[in-house]
């Protein structure tokens, strides 16, 4: 009689793990249901829990395209979940691309990231933040994230950087190009922190911060190279009176 019970328990269980692991992407985005921030707009789902794909995923004005991803699952049996996640085309400049390895805790709901990276376009980035004067710009943005643990308001240890090989800005007379801008990514009191390399052809030296809800801070100076076009110069005057080195103040 133990036998059998034995038998019909370790049955059961089995059907179980086996059913889970081939659980469909789609059956376990409807058990999550109302889970969900009714802003999420997710497209067609396909695979498994562990492995599939979502043809798009957007949220307010960001869209993830061709999004895949692949769980580990022995990960679950430490409290994790653990795997990589990669989405939108390197190829296609008007895509938000990027790759990378996760780990959330289940108990903590702590987020780790490696190896991470992100591609998106300047206008896709500007389009998030509130600027003192109108801009048109275009380039590319690349994200490098060597490693990121979540804490409180946002991050614990961060290590990274960000930077956008070439800007070109539309002036009066056309577009005209500044050149590459970059800075290091590090964490400051819980805060996300971006030291900006001041080798750049707009002599912008600053330390920008994204704060407790979202509020972003740039604080430093500016002082364009002498061959950028006269409409840069006029610009960065309406930002405030010039030190005695020239450089304009930065403070948004």
């Amino acid at each position: 009689m133990k036998k059998t019970i034995s038998l019909i328990v370790i049955f059961i269980v089995a059907f179980a793990l086996f059913t889970v692991y081939n659980m469909p992407a789609s059956v376990a985005l409807q058990l999550l249901g109302k889970q969900l921030p009714p802003s999420l707009q997710i497209g067609a789902v396909s695979g498994t829990l562990w492995q599939g794909q979502v043809s798009e995923i957007r949220a307010s004005n960001i869209q993830l395209n061709n999004v895949r991803w692949k769980i580990e699952a022995p990960a679950l049996l430490l409290g994790n979940m653990q795997g990589n996640v990669r989405f939108g085309s390197v190829k296609d400049k008007s895509d938000i691309s990027g790759r990378g390895n996760f780990t959330l805790g289940l108990v903590d709901q702590s987020i780790w990231l490696s190896d991470t990276s992100v591609r998106f376009s300047v206008e896709q980035a500007m389009s998030q933040v509130t600027l003192p004067l109108p801009v048109k710009a275009k380039g590319r943005v690349l994200l490098d994230i060597d490693n990121y643990h979540s804490g409180a308001p946002y991050c614990e240890a961060l290590k990274g950087e960000i930077r956008s090989p070439g800007i070109a800005v539309e002036g009066l007379t056309g577009w005209f190009d500044i050149g590459q801008l970059g800075g290091e990514l590090s964490c400051k009191s819980g805060d996300i922190a971006v030291l900006v390399d001041p080798d750049n052809r707009l002599g912008l030296q600053a330390d920008a911060v994204l704060a407790d809800n979202f509020q972003f801070r740039v604080a430093g100076n500016i002082k364009p190279e002498a061959s950028l076009p006269k409409e840069v110069h006029d610009a960065v005057k309406f930002l405030g009176r010039p030190d005695s080195e020239g450089r304009y103040p930065v403070n948004l």
